[in-house]
Protein backbone atom coordinates (compact mmCIF):
# COMPACT_ATOMS: atom_id res chain seq x y z
CA UNK A 1 0.00 0.00 0.00
CA UNK A 2 0.97 3.69 -0.32
CA UNK A 3 1.64 6.16 2.41
CA UNK A 4 -2.00 7.27 2.40
CA UNK A 5 -3.21 3.95 2.54
CA UNK A 6 -1.46 2.58 5.48
CA UNK A 7 -2.42 6.21 7.20
CA UNK A 8 -6.08 5.06 6.14
CA UNK A 9 -5.51 1.94 8.06
CA UNK A 10 -3.73 3.57 10.95
CA UNK A 11 -6.67 5.86 11.46
CA UNK A 12 -9.41 3.05 11.59
CA UNK A 13 -7.27 0.82 14.06
CA UNK A 14 -5.91 3.18 16.65
CA UNK A 15 -8.32 5.45 18.84
CA UNK A 16 -5.04 7.75 19.65
CA UNK A 17 -5.11 9.31 16.37
CA UNK A 18 -6.46 12.78 17.19
CA UNK A 19 -9.38 13.89 15.93
CA UNK A 20 -7.78 16.79 13.23
CA UNK A 21 -5.80 14.22 11.99
CA UNK A 22 -7.89 11.58 11.19
CA UNK A 23 -8.14 10.61 6.67
CA UNK A 24 -11.33 11.43 7.16
CA UNK A 25 -11.18 15.15 8.86
CA UNK A 26 -8.69 15.86 6.54
CA UNK A 27 -10.22 14.90 3.35
CA UNK A 28 -12.77 17.39 4.14
CA UNK A 29 -11.02 20.21 5.64
CA UNK A 30 -8.35 20.02 3.19
CA UNK A 31 -10.98 20.33 0.45
CA UNK A 32 -10.16 16.63 -1.22
CA UNK A 33 -8.01 13.42 -1.00
CA UNK A 34 -5.71 14.86 -3.40
CA UNK A 35 -4.90 17.77 -1.11
CA UNK A 36 -3.53 16.17 1.70
CA UNK A 37 -0.25 13.47 2.37
CA UNK A 38 1.07 11.55 5.22
CA UNK A 39 5.01 11.36 5.66
CA UNK A 40 4.95 8.03 7.69
CA UNK A 41 7.86 6.54 9.37
CA UNK A 42 7.89 2.20 9.94
CA UNK A 43 9.67 -0.68 11.39
CA UNK A 44 9.02 -3.53 9.57
CA UNK A 45 5.82 -3.85 8.49
CA UNK A 46 4.22 -1.44 11.27
CA UNK A 47 3.38 2.24 11.38
CA UNK A 48 5.63 3.94 14.15
CA UNK A 49 5.06 7.24 13.53
CA UNK A 50 2.83 9.62 11.13
CA UNK A 51 2.93 13.40 9.99
CA UNK A 52 -0.07 14.18 7.62
CA UNK A 53 0.11 17.74 5.89
CA UNK A 54 -2.05 20.37 3.97
CA UNK A 55 -0.36 20.77 0.32
CA UNK A 56 -1.35 24.28 -1.93
CA UNK A 57 -0.31 25.83 -4.78
CA UNK A 58 -0.31 29.47 -4.55
CA UNK A 59 0.37 32.00 -6.81
CA UNK A 60 2.88 29.47 -8.21
CA UNK A 61 4.43 28.36 -5.07
CA UNK A 62 4.53 25.26 -3.22
CA UNK A 63 2.86 25.46 0.24
CA UNK A 64 2.22 23.07 3.10
CA UNK A 65 -0.39 24.91 5.48
CA UNK A 66 -3.28 24.43 7.66
CA UNK A 67 -6.44 23.38 6.39
CA UNK A 68 -9.80 25.17 7.10
CA UNK A 69 -11.31 24.34 11.08
CA UNK A 70 -8.03 22.90 12.04
CA UNK A 71 -6.50 24.83 14.79
CA UNK A 72 -3.70 22.25 14.90
CA UNK A 73 -2.15 19.05 13.38
CA UNK A 74 0.40 16.89 14.30
CA UNK A 75 3.32 14.27 14.54
CA UNK A 76 1.60 11.03 16.24
CA UNK A 77 4.72 8.41 17.84
CA UNK A 78 3.98 5.02 19.29
CA UNK A 79 6.64 4.71 22.37
CA UNK A 80 8.05 1.51 23.19
CA UNK A 81 7.01 0.66 26.64
CA UNK A 82 9.24 1.92 29.99
CA UNK A 83 11.76 4.36 27.99
CA UNK A 84 13.81 6.77 30.38
CA UNK A 85 13.17 10.25 29.91
CA UNK A 86 16.36 10.46 27.96
CA UNK A 87 15.48 7.54 26.27
CA UNK A 88 12.39 9.11 24.15
CA UNK A 89 14.13 12.21 23.90
CA UNK A 90 16.99 10.32 21.65
CA UNK A 91 13.91 8.13 20.11
CA UNK A 92 12.32 11.54 19.31
CA UNK A 93 15.15 12.48 17.33
CA UNK A 94 15.37 10.01 15.10
CA UNK A 95 11.70 10.15 14.42
CA UNK A 96 11.72 13.73 13.61
CA UNK A 97 14.76 12.98 11.51
CA UNK A 98 13.08 10.58 9.25
CA UNK A 99 9.78 12.44 8.84
CA UNK A 100 11.77 15.94 8.30
CA UNK A 101 13.43 13.93 5.81
CA UNK A 102 10.29 12.58 4.31
CA UNK A 103 8.40 15.94 3.48
CA UNK A 104 8.54 17.10 0.00
CA UNK A 105 10.21 20.00 -0.96
CA UNK A 106 8.24 23.24 -0.86
CA UNK A 107 8.66 27.03 -1.20
CA UNK A 108 7.06 27.50 2.20
CA UNK A 109 6.13 25.07 5.50
CA UNK A 110 4.03 25.94 8.01
CA UNK A 111 1.84 23.74 10.90
CA UNK A 112 0.35 24.29 13.83
CA UNK A 113 1.39 21.11 16.22
CA UNK A 114 -0.68 19.97 18.96
CA UNK A 115 0.00 20.71 22.28
CA UNK A 116 1.06 17.39 23.07
CA UNK A 117 4.42 18.35 20.85
CA UNK A 118 6.86 19.55 23.53
CA UNK A 119 9.89 19.09 21.62
CA UNK A 120 10.83 20.61 18.63
CA UNK A 121 14.33 21.21 18.36
CA UNK A 122 15.08 18.45 16.01
CA UNK A 123 13.42 20.94 13.47
CA UNK A 124 15.46 24.39 14.91
CA UNK A 125 18.44 22.14 13.89
CA UNK A 126 16.85 21.63 10.73
CA UNK A 127 16.32 25.41 9.91
CA UNK A 128 12.60 25.24 11.42
CA UNK A 129 11.33 28.52 12.99
CA UNK A 130 9.18 28.52 15.75
CA UNK A 131 6.19 30.66 17.00
CA UNK A 132 4.22 29.71 20.76
CA UNK A 133 1.02 29.79 20.56
CA UNK A 134 -1.79 28.84 23.27
CA UNK A 135 -4.70 27.33 23.95
CA UNK A 136 -6.77 27.22 26.79
CA UNK A 137 -7.66 23.37 28.69
CA UNK A 138 -10.10 22.28 31.31
CA UNK A 139 -7.38 19.36 31.78
CA UNK A 140 -9.83 17.53 34.32
CA UNK A 141 -13.59 17.47 33.92
CA UNK A 142 -14.48 13.95 36.71
CA UNK A 143 -15.18 16.64 39.26
CA UNK A 144 -17.81 19.25 38.00
CA UNK A 145 -17.94 21.59 40.99
CA UNK A 146 -14.66 21.95 41.18
CA UNK A 147 -14.29 23.18 37.29
CA UNK A 148 -17.20 25.17 38.26
CA UNK A 149 -15.32 26.94 41.62
CA UNK A 150 -12.26 27.72 39.27
CA UNK A 151 -14.53 30.11 36.73
CA UNK A 152 -14.05 33.90 37.67
CA UNK A 153 -16.97 35.65 39.96
CA UNK A 154 -17.66 37.49 36.31
CA UNK A 155 -18.39 34.70 34.62
CA UNK A 156 -20.17 32.68 37.49
CA UNK A 157 -22.33 35.93 37.69
CA UNK A 158 -23.10 35.98 33.47
CA UNK A 159 -24.47 32.31 33.93
CA UNK A 160 -26.93 33.11 36.92
CA UNK A 161 -27.84 36.41 35.12
CA UNK A 162 -28.58 34.46 31.73
CA UNK A 163 -30.71 32.09 34.50
CA UNK A 164 -32.57 34.80 35.25
CA UNK A 165 -33.53 36.09 31.97
CA UNK A 166 -34.70 32.59 31.32
CA UNK A 167 -32.67 31.81 28.40
CA UNK A 168 -32.69 28.07 27.03
CA UNK A 169 -30.69 25.95 25.76
CA UNK A 170 -31.31 24.22 22.45
CA UNK A 171 -29.81 21.59 20.33
CA UNK A 172 -29.97 21.53 16.88
CA UNK A 173 -28.61 20.07 13.80
CA UNK A 174 -29.00 23.33 12.33
CA UNK A 175 -25.81 24.13 10.60
CA UNK A 176 -27.21 27.26 8.18
CA UNK A 177 -28.40 28.70 11.62
CA UNK A 178 -25.25 28.45 13.34
CA UNK A 179 -23.40 29.66 10.26
CA UNK A 180 -25.59 33.19 10.39
CA UNK A 181 -24.86 33.64 13.63
CA UNK A 182 -21.29 32.72 13.70
CA UNK A 183 -20.48 34.86 10.39
CA UNK A 184 -21.86 38.05 12.44
CA UNK A 185 -18.66 37.58 14.74
CA UNK A 186 -16.19 38.44 12.12
CA UNK A 187 -15.53 41.66 10.05
CA UNK A 188 -15.66 40.73 6.50
CA UNK A 189 -13.26 43.48 5.82
CA UNK A 190 -10.55 43.09 8.70
CA UNK A 191 -11.74 39.46 9.78
CA UNK A 192 -13.14 37.09 6.86
CA UNK A 193 -14.85 34.27 8.22
CA UNK A 194 -11.69 31.45 8.30
CA UNK A 195 -14.19 29.44 6.53
CA UNK A 196 -16.49 28.22 4.01
CA UNK A 197 -19.83 27.17 4.90
CA UNK A 198 -20.08 24.16 2.14
CA UNK A 199 -16.70 22.44 4.01
CA UNK A 200 -18.53 23.34 7.27
CA UNK A 201 -21.69 21.55 5.86
CA UNK A 202 -19.61 18.20 4.62
CA UNK A 203 -17.76 17.98 7.63
CA UNK A 204 -20.87 18.19 9.88
CA UNK A 205 -22.32 15.30 8.03
CA UNK A 206 -19.12 13.11 8.83
CA UNK A 207 -19.33 14.34 12.51
CA UNK A 208 -23.12 13.33 13.08
CA UNK A 209 -22.39 9.81 11.21
CA UNK A 210 -19.11 9.43 13.73
CA UNK A 211 -21.60 10.97 17.00
CA UNK A 212 -19.09 13.54 17.82
CA UNK A 213 -20.62 16.85 17.59
CA UNK A 214 -23.17 19.38 19.23
CA UNK A 215 -24.95 22.14 18.03
CA UNK A 216 -26.55 24.21 21.18
CA UNK A 217 -28.25 27.48 20.94
CA UNK A 218 -29.16 29.97 23.69
CA UNK A 219 -32.61 31.28 22.66
CA UNK A 220 -34.71 33.68 24.85
CA UNK A 221 -38.81 33.12 25.06
CA UNK A 222 -39.75 34.46 21.33
CA UNK A 223 -36.53 32.41 19.64
CA UNK A 224 -34.22 34.96 19.54
CA UNK A 225 -30.46 33.31 19.56
CA UNK A 226 -27.95 34.78 21.45
CA UNK A 227 -25.20 33.00 21.25
CA UNK A 228 -24.16 29.31 19.62
CA UNK A 229 -21.89 26.70 20.68
CA UNK A 230 -20.50 24.31 18.19
CA UNK A 231 -17.86 21.17 19.86
CA UNK A 232 -16.44 18.29 18.80
CA UNK A 233 -14.76 15.47 20.56
CA UNK A 234 -12.81 12.45 20.82
CA UNK A 235 -11.95 10.00 23.41
CA UNK A 236 -9.42 12.05 24.73
CA UNK A 237 -10.55 15.63 24.65
CA UNK A 238 -14.06 18.06 23.66
CA UNK A 239 -12.97 21.09 21.37
CA UNK A 240 -14.88 24.19 21.37
CA UNK A 241 -14.46 24.33 17.69
CA UNK A 242 -16.86 27.26 16.96
CA UNK A 243 -19.00 29.10 19.13
CA UNK A 244 -19.93 33.38 19.51
CA UNK A 245 -22.43 35.76 20.29
CA UNK A 246 -24.93 37.64 18.73
CA UNK A 247 -23.14 41.31 18.91
CA UNK A 248 -27.02 43.19 18.69
CA UNK A 249 -27.82 40.77 21.32
CA UNK A 250 -28.42 42.28 24.98
CA UNK A 251 -28.70 39.14 26.72
CA UNK A 252 -24.78 39.24 28.51
CA UNK A 253 -24.22 35.89 30.04
CA UNK A 254 -25.60 33.56 27.14
CA UNK A 255 -22.29 32.20 25.66
CA UNK A 256 -20.76 31.59 29.24
CA UNK A 257 -23.97 29.55 29.45
CA UNK A 258 -23.50 27.73 27.06
CA UNK A 259 -19.84 26.50 27.71
CA UNK A 260 -20.84 25.58 31.29
CA UNK A 261 -23.41 23.47 29.66
CA UNK A 262 -20.62 22.03 27.48
CA UNK A 263 -18.70 21.04 29.97
CA UNK A 264 -21.30 19.77 31.43
CA UNK A 265 -21.85 17.40 28.45
CA UNK A 266 -18.84 16.77 27.31
CA UNK A 267 -17.55 15.35 30.82
CA UNK A 268 -19.85 12.03 29.91
CA UNK A 269 -18.36 11.22 27.29
CA UNK A 270 -14.53 12.79 27.77
CA UNK A 271 -11.73 13.70 29.82
CA UNK A 272 -10.77 17.15 28.63
CA UNK A 273 -12.00 20.73 27.67
CA UNK A 274 -9.84 22.40 25.17
CA UNK A 275 -11.45 25.74 24.59
CA UNK A 276 -9.68 26.06 21.38
CA UNK A 277 -7.45 29.22 20.98
CA UNK A 278 -6.86 32.12 22.91
CA UNK A 279 -4.53 34.45 20.81
CA UNK A 280 -7.03 37.18 20.25
CA UNK A 281 -6.76 39.02 23.22
CA UNK A 282 -10.80 39.35 23.84
CA UNK A 283 -10.91 36.08 23.10
CA UNK A 284 -7.99 35.29 25.35
CA UNK A 285 -9.75 37.02 28.10
CA UNK A 286 -13.05 34.92 27.99
CA UNK A 287 -11.77 31.38 27.69
CA UNK A 288 -8.97 32.64 31.12
CA UNK A 289 -11.90 33.23 33.32
CA UNK A 290 -12.95 29.59 32.76
CA UNK A 291 -10.56 29.04 35.17
CA UNK A 292 -8.92 26.70 32.58
CA UNK A 293 -5.00 26.13 32.42
CA UNK A 294 -2.64 28.05 29.34
CA UNK A 295 -1.52 25.26 27.32
CA UNK A 296 1.71 26.25 24.51
CA UNK A 297 1.67 24.81 21.22
CA UNK A 298 3.90 25.04 18.73
CA UNK A 299 3.88 27.01 15.09
CA UNK A 300 6.61 25.58 13.15
CA UNK A 301 7.76 27.29 9.88
CA UNK A 302 10.60 26.76 7.41
CA UNK A 303 10.92 29.27 3.86
CA UNK A 304 12.62 27.43 1.37
CA UNK A 305 12.74 29.23 -2.19
CA UNK A 306 14.86 32.83 -2.54
CA UNK A 307 11.70 33.60 -4.28
CA UNK A 308 9.52 33.07 -1.93
CA UNK A 309 11.28 34.82 0.94
CA UNK A 310 11.83 37.76 -0.89
CA UNK A 311 7.92 38.24 -1.29
CA UNK A 312 7.03 36.96 2.34
CA UNK A 313 9.95 39.92 4.33
CA UNK A 314 7.93 42.35 1.08
CA UNK A 315 4.66 41.80 2.20
CA UNK A 316 5.46 42.11 5.98
CA UNK A 317 7.33 45.57 5.38
CA UNK A 318 4.50 46.84 3.75
CA UNK A 319 1.88 45.88 6.24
Amino acid sequence: MDSKSKYRELCRNNSDIPLFDQDWWLDITCGGADNWDVCLVERGNEVIASLPYYKIKKYGFNLIRMPQLTLTMGIWIRYPKNQKYATKLAYEREIYLELINLLPSMDYSQQQFNRNITNWSTFYWRGFRQTTRYTYVIEDLRDLDSVYSNFTGQVQSEIRDAERLNLRIVESDDVDKFYGLHRKVFDPKNFPMPYSLDILKSLDQALRERQCRKIWFAEDDRGRVHSAVYIVWDQHCAYNLLGGSDPDSSAGGSHSMLIWHAIREMSKVTKQFDLHGGMHEPVERFFRAFGAQQKPYFQISKINGKLFKFAYYLKQAIR
